[in-house]
């Protein structure tokens, strides 16, 4: 029987990295694909693996480990070389290299190529559509044969004979938009998001917390752990990029102990701020298993619904997003991957009544006519933050609305949670790929829509252009342009191994953290949660 991970290790870098792969294979029946590593790379023995990652956490000092997950429509070489990139930038940041106790770790989950399905479409089609699609041939070929060899003037049997063609066709077009609904591979490395994604991803970090408490002497053992919370002292931050971030979050759902007081709703219905808890929000432990403390968590792009930023349930973002110090969005409002494939796709399961409902948070855009970090001058946040056709404001008021629910009525917890994100608005981002390369949208084709109006929206034919630019092409890159530009990918790997304030003391002062994004057209709202009066008492206002 096949190993159920793959493990490389980063040769010749200061931070210790190393990629782990889950090898669940693309189809239930088929083998584990062999891997051509990258240069840089060498094989390892997973369980080594782990052993050196939990080796180099005991030793750290401030000891911190960063795990990157990718989103769909990657397979094997894409994610190996994308991470062996993403290595050299973190390598080669000055700034991120003083964090001694760092260890970072790309987690590659099994998704396919868009199209590669296409290949087995006819072996693996159930009974049922081979039926339904030899019924339409033959029902749609029939009235042509008679009329080749028959005269047939009679008009009822000619108009019968239309229908009945039209309806052979219609069943072959229903089998064939089956079909391609499993060649975008989209349903499918969802399946293997959940079954495989973050199951394995969890046992990653199981067997790093269990050989941290079962190596460090300073450590108490598992037993005086439970009855000792306070000894979680390894940073744990994660970069989840598309159905990564989903990956991510059901990750931190399961591995989070559920039946811990900190964990615990005050009662059943304790989603809303009232007296009985002194109008506050309910705090939630960090910790995570025996030795992880929840910090950072970088999304980029998230294959997410915006309404897991609103609903009064318990949902798998608002559930894993609270026990996380700092989070960070990144997102644009041309990614058209999310705003027409994964809103097609999800046309079929997501349960609502109209469409406006069924944008992914990855399109999320900040209203502001200026770049930089945006001052909202005592405005609310949900007012400022638009995902596709409304704002977040707008979505609260419409499921207020639905639900019967008073004006006046305590405040709901979700109403707060959008307040735990920082958002970076990348939608009109220009830079180079590397020092030497002239500055380019790389998200979007950066057309400066909200110049003069700050709710101008991207008109019908821009997003069509956008589409093709990206389906030819891939340039500009809608979904995965936050890697490729200098500045962004920068910004993303700083936050996630450094945190928000050594991020900003990197660039000498919030002020100047906002005139880098400022000069390359990125706008920034910052979480209300974050330290921003410790790094400068300044941010650049946005005229509204």
């Amino acid at each position: 029987m096949s190993a159920l991970f793959r493990a490389y290790a980063v040769q010749g870098t200061r931070i210790p990295t190393y990629f782990i792969e889950s090898t669940a294979p693309n189809n239930v029946d088929d083998s584990p694909a062999p891997s051509a590593l990258p240069r840089g790379l060498a094989s390892i023995d997973p369980d080594k693996a782990v052993e050196n990652i939990a080796r180099h956490l005991i030793v750290a000092g401030d000891a911190n480990l960063v795990v990157m997950v990718h989103g769909f429509n990657n397979p094997q070489d894409d994610v190996l070389q994308a991470y062996a990139a993403a290595s050299h930038a973190i390598e080669n940041d000055p700034e991120i290299c003083k964090c001694l106790g760092l260890v970072c770790v790309g987690y590659r989950w099994p998704s396919e190529k868009m199209g590669q399905p296409l290949r087995g479409t006819v072996a693996a089609l159930p009974s049922l559509p081979h039926w339904l699609l030899w019924c339409g041939v033959l029902v749609s070929a029939l009235y042509p044969v008679l009329a080749f060899f028959l005269t047939l003037r009679d008009w009822q049997f000619t108009v019968a004979g239309h229908v009945l063609t039209i309806f052979g066709w219609t069943l072959i077009g229903t089998v064939v938009a089956v079909a391609l609904l499993r060649a975008i591979v989209y349903f499918r490395d969802g399946y293997r998001a959940a079954s495989y994604g973050a199951p394995d991803l969890i046992e990653i970090i199981r067997q790093i917390d269990h050989l941290i408490v079962q190596r460090d002497p300073g450590m108490p053992n598992e037993l005086e752990v439970k009855t000792r919370r306070n000894q979680n002292r390894v940073q744990l931050s994660f970069i989840g990029h598309s159905m990564g971030g989903f990956i991510v979050t059901s990750a931190i759902r399961v591995l989070s102990d559920l039946f811990a007081g900190g964990a615990l709703r005050p009662r059943l219905n304790g989603g809303t701020l009232n007296e009985q808890n002194e109008w506050k929000l309910q705090s939630i432990s960090p910790n995570i298993g025996n030795t992880f403390r929840l910090m950072r968590f970088v999304l980029a792009s998230p294959d997410i619904p915006a309404e897991t930023l609103l609903s009064n349930r318990a949902n798998f973002l608002a559930s894993s997003l609270r026990r996380f110090r700092e989070a960070y969005l990144f997102s644009n409002e041309g990614d058209e991957v999310l705003r027409q494939i994964s809103t097609t796709a999800n046309y079929f399961s997501f349960p609502t009544k109209s469409w406006k409902n069924g944008y992914r948070l990855g399109n999320v855009e900040i209203l502001s006519t200026k770049y930089g970090v945006v001052d909202l001058a005592g405005e609310p946040l949900l007012g400022a933050v638009r995902i596709g056709y409304y704002t977040l404001q707008e979505l609260y008021e419409k499921l207020r609305l639905a639900r019967n629910e008073s004006s006046v009525a305590p405040q709901s917890v979700q109403s707060l949670l959008p307040e735990v994100f920082s958002y970076f608005d990348c939608t009109d981002y220009v830079d180079g790929a590397d020092s030497s390369s002239q500055p380019r949208g790389f998200l979007t084709f950066a057309l400066r829509k909200k110049q003069h109006d700050a709710r101008i929206r991207m008109s019908w034919w821009d997003h069509v252009r956008l589409l093709w630019a990206y389906v030819v092409r891939q340039q500009p890159n809608v979904h995965g342009g936050y890697f490729e530009g200098i500045l962004c990918r920068q910004i993303i790997y700083r936050l996630a191994c450094l945190g928000f304030k050594d991020t900003v003391d990197a660039y000498r002062g919030l002020d100047s953290f906002s005139e880098a994004c400022k000069s390359k057209q990125i706008r920034v709202l910052l979480s209300p949660r974050l330290p921003t009066e410790r790094v400068s008492r300044h941010i650049v206002s946005a005229v509204r």
